[in-house]
């Protein structure tokens, strides 16, 4: 691992006040980013994921805003590069919306459904392309996705998260083939069950969804379930000049479950 591997360069990470967001925020920062921690309302936990961060040396800033409303974004991003500089690295993390559709398709209208892609599109693409045209610019970039493993492993009640994640990772096999002309990758981190604290309320219920979590560690060939650093680093090594020449790449980090 090269310490200090994006010395110089300024990273936005959306959803960044808890979990898998705020590890990611971390460990760039570890890396020398300056960051970036993107929130909605959770104005004590990006407060706390700063504080962290420059208790370890690290520089970042919060960043609040709607992601999934074109204007807040804009404005995010210019207030983010008056402080930090221009955005180098995008972590596109946030959902847009704060509940998941679960249970049997059929039990969920398909307004509610479409809903649920809409907002995802407005989260993902609207920060994404409010970053493009400096990139563009610079010639230089990289933007990353986290998404999930049901958008590529159908598994009873997951289709909320499924039709979401699944059109967002199409898009950015589109826009890496349309922009690495201008030197601007874009990649995708899939997730497995990773450690978090609805996660483990769930776990813990014994209901439907503990029981399936615990078959998925059955199923997993490593036998655990992920930690949030997991994911973070993945991102990290992508966010880096160390594989420079990977775009439009799908990186399962599950623990051997997800295989593509």
């Amino acid at each position: 691992m090269t310490e200090l591997s994006l010395k110089g360069k300024t990273a936005l990470v959306t959803g960044a006040s808890r979990g898998i967001g705020a590890a990611i925020a971390a460990e760039l920062a570890r890396r020398g980013a300056a960051v970036a921690v993107n929130y909605l309302t959770s104005d004590e936990a990006a407060q706390k994921v700063v504080a962290g961060i420059e208790e370890h040396g690290g520089r970042a800033i919060t960043a609040q805003a709607d992601i999934s409303d074109g204007e807040s974004t804009k404005a995010m991003i210019t207030r983010v590069e008056q402080q930090l500089g221009p955005i180098d690295v995008l972590v596109l993390n946030s959902s847009g919306y704060r509940d998941v559709l679960r249970g049997p398709a059929l039990g969920h209208p398909v307004e509610a459904l479409v809903d649920k892609m809409a907002t995802q599109a407005r989260a993902t693409l609207g920060p994404a392309y409010a970053v493009l045209p400096g990139m563009i610019e610079r010639e230089q970039g990289t933007v990353i996705l986290i998404s999930d493993s049901f958008s590529r492993q159908a598994a009873a009640g997951a289709i909320g998260h499924a039709v979401a994640k699944a059109p967002m990772e199409a898009a950015m096999k589109h826009l890496a083939i349309e922009l690495g002309p201008k030197n601007i990758r874009f990649n995708t981190v899939i997730p497995g069950a990773t450690r978090s604290e609805n996660l483990m309320k769930k776990w813990n219920a014994k209901d439907e969804w503990g029981r399936t979590l615990a078959s998925v560690v059955d199923q997993t060939p490593l036998r655990r379930i992920g930690e949030p650093e997991d994911v973070a680093r993945a991102v990290a090594v992508l966010a880096g000049d160390e594989l420079s020449y990977v775009t439009g790449a799908f990186l399962p980090v599950s623990g051997g479950h997800l295989i593509i």
